[in-house]
């Protein structure tokens, strides 16, 4: 039973109880000569509440009895048996139900500690630099098994990042062959990379959150976070697209800041009785150079089918400025990254960690705390045991995020050890740790040095194993009715090595039958013009392709065919710091989609105007100016023409 019920029954028992006592109580203080210790005093009874074993006669219930003076009133007699039953029963009703006990870990911190130096699960390859596998994400199994995801090398030119699997039977020892789960979509608001992963489970699905971007100009700018599911750890994953799975990608939360800010991301989840906790890194300006980085949390019921698109924005977890008021107690975050939370069971409290003075030789994991999963507080430093140079952290945890009392506890992250200063060339390490609690929060490690050890590699290629469906091209543009064609498949290992696939080897799993068809050999014949998704699979392996034909040839990209926004709400706050500002995004004749910023709209002569500038101004760039409460709409337009429009919403909260 939920709780709240359960508190609400309990409160009801308790108020009826307290009423039957004071009405007995105000009977049992009149003399016995009146009759049913009324007499001349009337007494009021509670509407629809009768007393047992005290009979009002011919009153109705709720009618105030009376006698008149020349009236005698025969006694009348209570079975004994009633009175038994109502002696033995009263104390029953006034007992008040016992108090929920407290949590002893309310007011105690969290302390932990490192229980060793850890060992790798990752080391890179000097004959296929950059090579990482950071940002880990683990889940625990109930069978004591480990499943594991990775932000791994992209192809170099066209994808920055994917998003890798591992499984593990022994507690991290040994893992299976690592294969590619997740990769972009081309041409789409994920095109350019998926990485910084956090995996859970529910009802059936692998849930994978991820950052991306399609903003080239930005080069890995403007990102925002992403959602898929699959029910298979290692996919194929159905992206999230706004109101369903599969499709175009759309973000869980856009980044609706400026274009020079590094966007949000970085997500971490938590599922609580039905509720999700979703938190992200937000990291952008209120102006140049005035950088801010936050944690943001957002929650949502997980019982409910269409809950990314629910998500409620709950505040910010830490305000993580060197700077301001934000940070009193002058701790220096300097470049702390990616939050991953969990749940302690035991204790009742969230924990989360994150790198400090990342790519430092100095470098430390920082833990967090909090007793309601929205409001952190730093706890302290680890540097004893930590390897220099670390970065993007991750801790494991159940399938929902939960750390239960006997399971293994382990933390996670990369690192490019002392002095290491080639980007991209970093290992991935696992250290056990033990949880505990102190009176006060225990500092004691701030002052501890970290580990100044140098990166390993691996020298040796005996775990060469498949990883990645690979194609010739991401983007076929083709021309309808113009004729069959055929695509060069290859199978990339994880020391980015290629062998051509025969194309009968290739199963064709999903794509648009009005757009194109699938012959023999798997030729592609385009049929009629528009966009198709073409998902694609070998031995286990898989990844999509996007096939744009075109009615005629000669179309080029400088013309928009369709105009639209990633949000149609804009939410703001009067006093808030960061800079909000409207990013297009627009579909050119030769269907490739883009994504407006800089000199882009000046050459396609963009506008931005609001329809009421006493409560919100529009810039010439798309910049969003708060001025007082209320709501309004702002008009986006093309000089050919395309339009649309906007909501804006401004409180005097922050």
């Amino acid at each position: 039973m939920d709780r709240a019920v359960k508190n609400r029954k309990r409160n009801s028992n308790i108020i009826t109880a307290m009423f039957i006592a004071v009405a007995l109580m105000l009977c049992s203080c009149y003399p016995s000569d009146n009759t049913n210790g009324r007499g001349n005093n009337p007494v009021e009874t509670i509407p629809g509440n009768t007393l047992s074993g005290n009979p009002v006669g011919n009153n109705k219930a709720g009618e105030v009895p009376h006698n008149n003076s020349d009236e005698v009133i025969e006694e009348e007699t209570e079975p004994e048996e009633d009175k038994e039953s109502e002696d033995s029963a009263e104390p029953d009703m006034i007992e008040e139900a016992p108090a929920e006990p407290e949590n002893p870990y309310q007011d105690k911190h969290i302390k932990l500690v490192l229980d060793g130096e850890g060992h790798d699960v990752f080391a890179p390859s000097k004959a296929c630099l950059p090579d990482y596998r950071y940002g880990p994400s683990f889940i625990y199994n109930d069978d004591g098994s480990i499943d594991a995801w990775f932000s791994a090398p992209g192809d170099g030119s066209r994808e920055y990042d994917w998003i890798t699997y591992r499984h593990s039977d022994d507690i991290g020892q040994t893992w299976s062959d690592e294969r590619v789960a997740i990769s972009p979509s081309p041409d789409s608001p994920d095109a350019l990379s998926t990485c910084d992963p956090d995996v859970f489970y529910y009802d059936g699905y692998y849930y994978i959150g991820y950052t991306s971007t399609i903003n080239k100009r930005a080069k890995g700018l403007c990102n925002s976070v992403y959602l898929a599911r699959s029910e298979n750890p290692d996919g194929p994953y159905e992206k999230w697209n706004g109101t369903g799975w599969g499709g175009d990608p759309v973000p869980i939360i856009y980044y609706d800041g400026i274009d020079i800010g590094w966007g949000s991301g970085e997500p971490s989840f938590v599922i609580l009785d039905d509720t999700i906790y979703v938190y992200n890194t937000k990291d952008s300006y209120s102006g140049v150079p005035d950088r801010i980085k936050v944690t943001e949390v957002r929650t949502a019921d997980i019982t409910k089918d269409d809950w990314p698109r629910r998500l409620e924005f709950r505040g910010y977890a830490i305000i993580r400025n060197d700077k301001g008021t934000a940070n009193p107690n002058g701790y220096a975050y300097r470049d702390s990254d990616s939050w991953d939370v969990a749940y302690i069971e035991e204790s009742g409290k969230f924990i989360a960690v994150s790198t400090n003075r990342r790519f430092k030789n100095d470098s430390c994991i920082l833990y967090f705390e909090s007793n309601d999963g929205i409001h952190f507080e730093r706890v302290s430093e680890l540097n004893t045991n930590v390897v220099a140079r670390c970065h993007n952290s991750g801790i494991m945890a159940d399938r929902q995020g939960h750390i239960k009392k006997d399971d293994p506890t382990m933390l996670g992250y990369a690192y490019a050890g002392f002095k290491g200063s080639r980007w991209g060339v970093w290992s991935t390490r696992i250290t056990p740790f033990t949880i505990s609690y102190t009176d006060e929060p225990d500092t004691e490690d701030e002052g501890k040095s970290n580990l100044k050890l140098p990166i390993s590699y691996r020298n040796s290629v005996a775990d060469a194993a498949p990883m990645m469906l690979t194609t010739d091209s991401l983007i076929y543009t083709k021309t309808a009715g113009k004729g069959a064609f055929n695509i060069t498949y290859y199978c990339q290992d994880n020391y980015k090595r290629k062998r051509i696939i025969d194309r009968s080897e290739i199963t064709i799993l999903e794509y648009d039958p009005n757009i194109l068809s699938v012959g023999e050999d798997n030729w592609i014949s385009p049929k009629l013009p528009g966009v198709s998704r073409v998902k694609v699979g070998y031995n286990g392996l898989w990844r999509e392709i996007c096939l744009c034909v075109l009615p005629v040839e000669g179309y080029t990209s400088n013309e928009i065919k369709e105009f639209y926004p990633m949000t149609a709400r804009y939410d703001m706050s009067i006093i808030q710091p960061f800079v909000i500002k409207i990013r297009p995004m627009a579909v050119f004749d030769n269907l490739r989609l883009h994504e407006l910023t800089g000199r882009e709209l000046v050459t396609y002569g963009v506008t931005f105007s609001s329809e009421d500038e006493n409560i919100c101004i529009a810039r010439a760039d798309g910049t969003l100016v708060p001025v007082s409460v209320g709501d309004t709409v702002v008009n986006v337009m093309t000089k050919s023409g395309l339009s649309y429009s906007v909501d804006v919403h401004i409180t005097d909260v922050w």
